[in-house]
């Protein structure tokens, strides 16, 4: 049986570990504690602006040479950034192994950029802010509601007015402070072996990195939360969408029972809303929606296009989907666990999201698998009467918001608030 493995390198800094040599390639990830919840306003995107010179700064190391270098090994090499972290991550055949290790580990050097190079990746930022659909979308507008007076209320990539504001010696200055040997780790999942982590820690060993307190993932809690006051937020469209947003306090709901939650609804063939509102009625086709989560807290969210006569048949059909799911206790076979029991062996054919699950379960969440078989174990677990007493305590009408994309003066708030007054 394969487990998750440690190594610490003298300067201070972690590499897991997950092989699986079966396979032929290797995926190594950089993960930064850091993001947009963490962010003064003022400083708003500094974090996906440091993602962005940070890769640009080991292309000016290597006098241009980085992306060739990637094409003549076949690499990929990208970066992600979230609320709350900050991925880096390379990945390739298991031979060129010492190339990727030796790219990604450049991400811990100084900036040495231009003020021209920063100021091309600033222009970058603002083509990417101005070709967002942030100021349309009904999840950017939601999420301004639900998080409203935290920092998890604004944009990940920030606004013209902050990212103007970034200079060199500022991103310097915060690249300084966040990637602390407790506050960065690597991830490394595939085919490889310890002389390729020894490789890697001796790399990493080679940076002067300083200490420094990690983030611990713990949200700002909105003023609001767990006290909605069945309100009803309209932004005008000429179509009609819904979203429904429900605060998730972690310290009540495990990870394992918020998952099956969503998959019942929203996931599968036979998920609730999917037999409800779309096969049985029609109302809507397609359905989306996430789980956001932090230590402390964390949302529910769903969304549909629906017809604007259809309105509130869909918000009543979907209030009735989650009384439903409140009152009744499930079969077993109902649950939805086979993709996290079953299935979780598929894991290992997958460096990519073996790679990204296990750090951001097990050192972004905390949870502390040390394996697959660990973590199928958590969700074996989890029994139907858990199950409806998360769903209890996550659908209560104080924990909603909901947003509709629709055309105002058309729209009955006061029918709707009925309606979802019966959560």
């Amino acid at each position: 049986m394969q487990v998750e493995k440690c190594q610490k390198t003298k300067n201070g800094v972690s590499i897991y570990s997950y092989k699986n040599p079966a396979l032929n390639g290797f995926y190594i990830s950089l993960f930064v504690k850091a993001g947009s919840m963490y962010e003064s306003e003022e400083l708003s995107g500094i974090t996906h602006f440091l993602e962005h010179v940070a890769v640009r700064n080991i292309n000016a190391r290597r006098g241009g040479a980085l992306y060739p270098t990637l094409d003549k090994h076949g690499l990929e090499f990208n970066a992600s950034t979230y609320s709350e972290m900050v991925q880096f991550y390379i990945s390739g055949a298991s031979a060129s192994f010492s190339v990727g290790a030796g790219i990604i580990t450049e991400l811990l050097s100084p900036l040495a950029l231009s003020r021209d190079d920063v100021d091309t990746e600033r222009q970058r930022i603002r083509a990417e802010i101005r070709e967002s659909d942030e100021r349309t979308s009904l999840v950017s507008f939601s999420g301004k509601q639900v998080f409203a007076g935290t920092p998890l209320s604004r944009s990940i990539v920030g606004t013209g007015k902050s990212i103007g504001k970034i200079t060199r010696a500022r991103l310097e200055e915060y690249r300084k402070s966040q990637f602390t040997s407790e506050n960065i780790f690597f991830y490394v999942t595939g085919r490889f072996d310890e002389k390729n982590i020894d490789e890697l820690a001796k790399l990493v060993e080679g940076y002067e990195i300083s200490h420094g307190r990690a983030n611990e993932n713990i949200a700002q809690k909105p003023a609001a939360f767990g006290k909605r006051e069945n309100e009803v937020y309209i932004k005008n469209s000429d179509f009609t969408m819904a979203r429904f947003t429900f605060d998730i306090d972690m310290t009540k709901v495990g990870m394992c029972h918020s998952d099956l939650i969503y998959d019942i609804l929203l996931s599968g063939y036979s998920s609730d809303f999917f037999m409800e509102l779309s096969e049985k009625r029609g109302l809507c086709y397609d359905l989306t929606g996430n789980v956001e989560r932090y230590k402390n807290i964390g949302t529910l969210s769903f969304s549909y296009e629906v017809k604007g006569e259809k309105l509130y048949d869909a918000v009543g059909r979907t209030v009735d989907c989650l009384r439903q799911l409140k009152e009744k206790i499930l079969p077993e076979e109902k649950c939805m666990k086979a993709g996290y029991v079953s299935n979780a062996y598929m894991l290992y054919d997958d460096i990519r999201e073996l790679n990204f699950t296990f750090s951001y379960d097990n050192h972004i969440m905390g949870l502390g698998y040390s394996s697959i078989e660990d973590r199928i174990e958590a969700y074996k677990k989890v029994t139907p009467e858990e199950l409806r007493e998360s769903a209890r305590e996550i659908f209560k009408r104080e924990n909603l918001t909901l947003c509709i994309k629709a055309d105002r003066k058309k729209v009955d708030t006061e029918r709707l608030k009925a309606i979802i007054s019966e959560l």
